[in-house]
């Protein structure tokens, strides 16, 4: 996806719409999603530093299907 063409789309679109409902959706969905709000300030340097063993950890091939998993789950728990 081409994100300034997509954005482009946006404001193209946006300057033709005269619904006042729209306009304080977009409003309130701008205000929520403001750039300070930002998940990656709100969270420890412990979860970051996890967050990125595993992104390293995906990267290197290091999965386990889900199939895996839940296989593992029955047999240690005798379901």
């Amino acid at each position: 996806m081409d994100i300034q063409l997509e954005k482009y789309k946006l404001i193209e679109w946006l300057t033709s719409v005269n619904d006042e409902s729209i306009i304080n959706t977009l409003k309130n969905i701008k205000s929520n999603f403001s750039d300070t709000d930002n998940w990656e300030i709100s969270i420890s340097e412990t979860e970051k530093i996890l967050i990125e063993k595993g992104l390293k950890d995906i990267e290197a091939g290091n999965l386990i299907s889900h199939e895996q998993v839940m296989k593992g789950i029955k047999e240690r728990y005798n379901l």
